[in-house]
């Protein structure tokens, strides 16, 4: 049985000279927005990291300040889908 690669090549073995250079640029195309997904995962991915343990060795001051943005906002989120 025939590898989805040995398929493709021969597809491609069939089709008219003139229409290769659109083909081409479909698949380079294709190929180059699955490389740019990849790494804009990956810029995603190394952001996030930088703020690991960021919250870590907060005063009590700035714990209590967290903790008040976080109750204000879980009231305005209830009085806005009641």
């Amino acid at each position: 049985m025939a590898s989805v690669k040995e398929k493709i090549i021969r597809e491609v073995e069939k089709i008219p000279e003139e229409k290769i250079a659109e083909l081409y640029n479909v698949v380079h195309l294709f190929r180059a927005g699955i490389e740019s997904r990849k790494k804009a995962v990956k810029d995603r991915r190394s952001e996030a990291v930088k703020f690991f343990g960021i919250w870590k060795g907060m005063s009590a001051e700035e714990s209590a300040a967290l903790d008040e943005i976080q109750d204000r906002r879980k009231r305005t989120y209830r009085e806005r889908i009641l």
